[in-house]
């Protein structure tokens, strides 16, 4: 699960539209990820270097292990795309 506060439009852009390329938005702010260690390594760098850049803005990531990622609850409508996690995945 990763999410992120960001104040510049463009930053914030970059950011969700890398984000879209290793999972699906949940929220406007918070995308579920389903990804390979190697994957997480290289995203994690790409984000580094944007929040670096700001100086002001936040990614949070929010590492979840197979049986919390299946107990999630949604309450309320889910995002199209939002469907449940696969089993094997590991999700940032």
């Amino acid at each position: 699960m990763i999410s992120y506060d960001i104040s510049k439009t463009k930053t914030r852009n970059k950011v969700a539209k890398l984000l879209e390329g290793y999972g699906r938005r949940i929220q406007y702010s918070v995308f579920e990820c389903e990804i390979e260690e190697a994957s997480y390594a290289s995203l994690y760098e790409k984000l580094l270097k944007q929040t670096l850049e700001s100086g002001t803005d936040s990614i949070r990531i929010y590492r979840l292990c197979k049986k919390c990622a299946g107990n999630v609850i949604t309450i309320g409508t889910a995002r199209k795309g939002a469907d449940s996690l696969k089993e094997s995945a590991i999700v940032v």
